[in-house]
């Protein structure tokens, strides 16, 4: 007896050419601002707990600009000294940095179909959206200015940088009730918009699954163009219930980008171990991606608390900076 099942496979990715820039839409409805409030609620806690007072700390994408030079005092790090000061004084000086403020933000959220897989628990989908949420309230809480782009198999939704609450609530109303065309992922598109729009230093939240084939994926290079000009966070999705198949027997299995259904025998330890390890193969591989390109890398479970993740990643951010 075949039990349907709709799984990711990591080897499928949807694609469809093309791009769709959208910068403003109808204001958000009823519905969707309660939709909004109550992420505003759930996110609460952390914001306050871990950005209150340390947001330039947490978000340290921001660019130095220089301010001064000083003495050198005991404790200094000598990496700062600067040492065309020191020969001419005769003693050695340091320079001063400050943090430039009005930070960029940039959500790039993957919103292809196999973010609406959820095998009992909640989607990747509403996870991403609860963590987009953390960090735009995040910002709105320090005035800096955050984009979104909502991404496929192409961007398909883009709201451009803004500040103050009335843009927040819209852009995550924008995110909460906007329903994709496509069903691949293709990152491409919106990361090369990304580098080719912004002028200054941002901070660049790339929240997905990253389902991609191997190493050399697509957007392999885009991502390392990113990288190298700004500070990229890439938060993956995951769900442990697509970890391990079933001991079920003969199953079909869908797969929620490209719609291509396969019949295998779960029931065989064989197939399931086989299953297993292209998971485990597949999501090492990205992993060694994304280091690769200089991007922070923060897993999250969509079995977990997401909130809970993303504070203790941001702690260590903050510990790192100090």
């Amino acid at each position: 007896m075949a039990f349907r099942l709709r799984v990711s496979l990591m080897n499928l990715l949807g694609r469809r050419p093309g791009r769709r820039d959208r910068a403003d839409a109808a204001p958000p409805t009823a519905a969707v601002l309660r939709q909004v409030r109550s992420l505003e609620i759930r996110t609460r806690g952390l914001v306050e707990s871990l950005f209150s007072g340390e947001h330039v700390s947490v978000f340290h994408g921001r660019g130095l600009e220089f301010s001064h030079v000083r003495g050198y005092q005991v404790g200094d790090d000598v990496r700062t000294i600067d040492w065309k000061v020191t020969a001419r004084r005769g003693a050695p000086f340091v320079r001063q940095f400050v943090e430039e403020r009005d930070l960029l933000l940039v959500l790039v959220v993957d919103i292809s179909g196999s973010g609406r897989y959820s095998p009992g628990q909640r989607s990747v989908g509403e996870v991403a959206a609860e963590i987009a949420a953390a960090i735009a309230f995040a910002a709105l809480r320090n005035n800096d200015r955050v984009a979104l782009l909502l991404v496929s198999d192409h961007v398909e939704y883009f709201v451009r940088p803004g500040s103050g609450r009335s843009h927040v609530v819209r852009l995550l109303g924008n995110l909460v009730s906007y329903r994709s065309r496509g069903t691949g992922t293709d990152l491409t598109p919106a990361l090369e918009q990304v580098t080719a729009s912004l002028s200054g230093r941002a901070t660049v939240f790339v929240i997905s699954d990253f389902i991609q084939n191997g190493r050399e994926a697509p957007y392999r290079a885009a991502l390392a163009r990113i990288g190298r000009a700004h500070d990229v966070v890439a938060i993956r999705l995951a769900s442990g219930a697509a970890d391990e198949l079933p001991d079920v027997g003969w199953v079909e299995m869908t797969d929620p980008e490209s719609g291509r259904r396969v019949v295998i025998d779960a029931g065989s330890r064989r197939v399931r171990e086989r299953y297993r390890r292209s998971v485990h193969h597949a999501r090492a591989e990205i992993a060694r991606l994304l280091t690769e390109v200089g991007a922070d890398l923060v897993d999250v479970n969509t079995a977990t608390d997401p909130l809970a993740v993303l504070a203790a990643f941001f702690r260590r951010r903050r510990r790192a900076t100090r």
